[in-house]
């Protein structure tokens, strides 16, 4: 049985709880409710939480607490942030929520909340060779990470949170530009002392509002919703420009930001310009779930639970990926990993011959890991499925296209040729169809080669002489590998095709 854990983010905005089940050093979100209630205004404004607030704390958490019990969850973690760090009688909210629910929360300083969105962001980007700059904008504080190479250098946090600063800077009145630009003077004086690295490679965001303004530009510019966006800063310019032109009730009215938020962007777009005008940046990314996803993975940690990526070096974060994304779809790992270090094999020897670069081999590796992740949906048709799932995951370290043309690799690896009328191959570039083509001939022949999931075949050798292409199959004298060759000769017909060359094969024992 599968373990079910819950994490609660109480935020200055919102209150957010994630339910996750764990397998195999995988976390799948199977859970992510939200509830908005801006427990933060009173706090920046009194002090202190009134007795209306901490009712809806309660009561929010009341039919959290509903939720995870439907779910069966087993163990959970409910964390505060910048509201009960700031609020004079947190410790009278926090004794309320006990009696009333049995709930313990944790209070954690905003160089902890920092600690936890890199931990978070770890598993959503390759960081090996960067200066990388995270930041989690929140409605109470704004928390920043320098990380080099992959290795947390500095934790800052500063009281630069929208939902604060609006209510200290604007009224629910259109911003007035000596307002804006008092705001943004105190804003650089708040990040002055934070700033560690006098250069970034890669910046990013995270926070619900940031998010928010995100999707803006990906509705804008017609590119399909992710976890992890990227925004020109040009553009953006030009958003906060009108941003700044509007009363909070108009922002609401824009396509794509939230009502609920549209008093507090402004602000928040303010935050993000300011750290994009130091460093020069021409835009920045954003992922969504930050904060939770690293208490998730904090509290895994604590359970002796340590995720796929944590195994290994940060070099290898894009590999460990798409192992996590097989298991979450119940691949073969022991085959898929085999069909992949046989296609290496096809790959290193023949890819000068077929014209392919060796930035090529990453698309070909994600295909060959994942080709079989279909099967989660049913055996039939199981390659179309792989296509799908795969076409419908975030692969981390490979852009929107990339991504297209490794479900479409997956998707040849058995049955009919790539076909020009097909929607999903016809969609593809001249150039992108061709990798396809040829990464997809060498998949077929490696798949081909464990047709008895046994991993039988220790080695290929392939020779490319002017009669054809010879192919000479490692394995040991003493077992039988009639099937593996059956399966190649039914699989070839790809490779013969981008070759233009008759396939021979044989065995070397």
């Amino acid at each position: 049985m599968n373990l079910i854990v819950a994490v609660i983010d109480m935020g200055s905005n919102s209150f957010r709880l994630q339910v996750s089940e764990v397998k195999e050093g995988v976390y799948n979100v199977i859970e992510d409710y939200k509830e908005t209630v801006r427990i933060g205004d009173g706090v920046y404004n009194i002090g202190k939480f009134s007795p209306e607030a901490i009712e809806t704390i309660i009561n929010v958490l009341k039919r959290m607490k509903i939720i995870m019990e439907k779910m069966k969850v087993s163990k959970w973690r409910i964390v505060g942030t910048a509201p009960f760090r700031d609020a004079e009688n947190a410790d009278e909210a926090i004794s309320a929520v006990k009696a009333a629910l049995d709930f313990d929360i944790d209070v954690i300083s905003g160089t902890e909340e920092a600690r936890l969105t890199y931990l978070a962001a770890t598993g959503s980007f390759d960081l090996k060779g960067l200066s990388t700059l995270f930041v989690d904008v929140g409605g109470g504080s704004t928390e920043l990470s320098f990380v080099t190479d992959g290795n947390l250098d500095a934790t800052y946090s500063t009281p630069l949170g929208c939902s604060r600063i609006t209510q200290q800077y604007f009224g629910k009145h259109r911003a007035k530009p000596d307002e804006v630009s008092k705001l943004e003077k105190y804003i650089k004086r708040a990040l002055k002392s934070a700033i560690a690295n006098p250069h970034l490679d890669k910046i990013v965001f995270t926070g619900g509002t940031v998010n928010n303004l995100a999707q803006v530009f990906t509705r804008r510019s017609s590119l399909s919703d992710s976890v992890v966006k990227y925004v020109d800063t040009a553009f953006f310019t030009h958003l906060v420009n009108e941003l700044a032109g509007k009363s909070y009730e108009e922002r609401g009215k824009m396509p794509g930001i939230e009502a609920a938020r549209a008093d507090i962007s402004l602000a928040a777009a303010l935050i993000v310009q300011n750290l994009l005008n130091k460093y020069k940046m021409d835009g920045f990314y954003t992922f969504s779930g930050g904060l939770r996803n690293g208490i998730t993975i904090d509290l895994l940690n604590s359970m002796g639970i340590q995720m796929v990526f944590q195994h290994i070096d940060n070099q290898n974060l894009r590999y460990a990926k798409l192992k996590e994304t097989g298991r979450k779809y119940n691949y073969e790992e022991v085959h898929a990993l085999h069909v992949t270090a046989l296609s290496e094999r096809i790959f290193l020897q023949a890819h000068k011959a077929l014209h392919l670069k060796e930035s090529d081999w990453p698309l070909l590796e994600a295909a060959a890991i994942l080709h079989d992740v279909g099967q989660h949906i049913g055996y039939a048709k199981h390659h179309k499925h792989s296509y799908y799932l795969i076409n419908n995951t975030e692969l981390v370290g490979y852009t929107d296209r990339e991504r297209e043309v490794i479900a479409n690799i997956a998707r040849y690896h058995r049955r009919g040729l790539p076909k020009v009328k097909q929607t999903n191959f016809g969609a593809l570039s001249d150039d992108e169809r061709d990798k396809v083509c040829k990464l997809s001939a060498i998949l077929r022949v490696a798949d081909g080669l464990d047709r008895s999931h046994s991993q039988l075949v220790q080695d290929i050798e392939v020779i490319i002489r002017k009669d054809g292409i010879y192919i000479e199959v490692v394995a040991d004298s003493q077992i039988d590998v009639t099937m593996e060759l059956a399966g190649l000769e039914k699989k070839k017909d790809l490779l013969e095709e981008v070759f233009n060359k008759k396939i021979i094969c044989g065995t070397r024992l």
